[in-house]
């Protein structure tokens, strides 16, 4: 009696551990990347001496670089201005401007200006003037040309980007935008079905949130319907990915800065042929919610 005293408590905690640890397994499975910090946007200098002229997001006066950049991450800015040179502003400037969009090849917004340094998320690659710019959510191609899943993610992939992510209402809502005024009813997108679940470009589970767009009918459970397109009517559609359509990149932000290469003329490569067009007034749309 008093040798099963002994063993009872031990078998308990031996069950307990267990659960515990399956607990930990299903938690690592599941975790999200916003749970983590690898989508901290790190703002990397680009041009000493200059200030954009884009639109700023948030304007303050920091005597630090990294009260700046936390200034930015909150804001969700894509780029930003700041001085080191305080004692030399004007009354009505401020140190640091936190900005909607970066500058591209060609940098027609940025000046000369020896108070400030211009910092972006996007200092490799540089995007070109075919981009464009979603404030608070990032830089994006529209490529017209009819490809499979496979030569889309590749064509994006050679461009410095992925097939766009849609996981959240306001992407859904901004790049639905984008397909009406290019007149096109749908585009692959980053998502698609592995092992009965969906997952999005940067590899979450679509577990991890809770906004859903199916249209009615989707997503279809053939497994042959794997991969994703958006459509114009706000909604997404699973569809074979043999299926050939147009798709929407979106370039992943990265540095460091090649120096020069902001003023290159030289345009990506996507290997594919599809060019990317520009839709500038998607920015105004996606700017009314910021």
């Amino acid at each position: 009696m008093e040798e099963m005293s002994r063993i009872g408590p031990v078998k308990i905690n031996m069950v307990i551990t267990t659960a515990v640890a399956l607990q930990i397994i299903t938690a690592s499975a599941t975790m999200c990347s916003s749970d983590s910090k690898r989508h901290v946007p790190k703002y990397h200098l680009v041009q000493k001496f200059h200030r954009s002229k884009h639109s700023v997001a948030a304007r303050a006066n920091f005597i630090s670089l990294t009260s700046c950049r936390r200034l930015g991450i909150e804001k969700k800015a894509l780029a930003l201005n700041f001085s080191p040179l305080y004692k030399s502003l004007e009354e009505d400037e401020f140190t640091c401007e936190v900005l909607k969009c970066p500058e591209v090849r060609g940098a027609t917004s940025l000046t000369n200006d020896s108070r400030y340094d211009y910092y972006s998320i996007y200092a490799k690659p540089i995007a070109d003037v075919n981009a464009t710019c979603g404030p608070a959510t990032g830089m994006f191609y529209f490529l017209q040309l009819q490809l499979n899943s496979s030569q889309s993610q590749l064509s994006c992939s050679n461009m410095g980007g992925v097939l766009a992510d849609v996981s959240s209402e306001h992407r859904t809502d901004a790049l639905s935008q984008l397909l009406i005024g290019a007149g096109v009813p749908s585009a692959f997108v980053g998502m698609q079905r592995s092992d009965q679940k969906f997952y999005t470009t940067n590899g979450d589970p679509l577990d991890c949130t809770s906004y859903r767009a199916w249209s009615p009918g989707h997503p279809r459970r053939n497994a042959s319907y794997s991969c994703v397109v958006l459509t114009h009517q706000h909604t997404w559609r699973s569809v074979a990915c043999e299926d050939t359509l147009p798709s929407l990149c979106e370039i992943m932000p990265g540095g460091p800065y090649e120096p020069g290469s902001l003023y290159s003329k030289k345009g990506h490569s996507n290997g594919s042929g599809a060019q990317p067009s520009p839709l500038p007034w998607i920015i105004n749309y996606m700017n009314s919610d910021f």
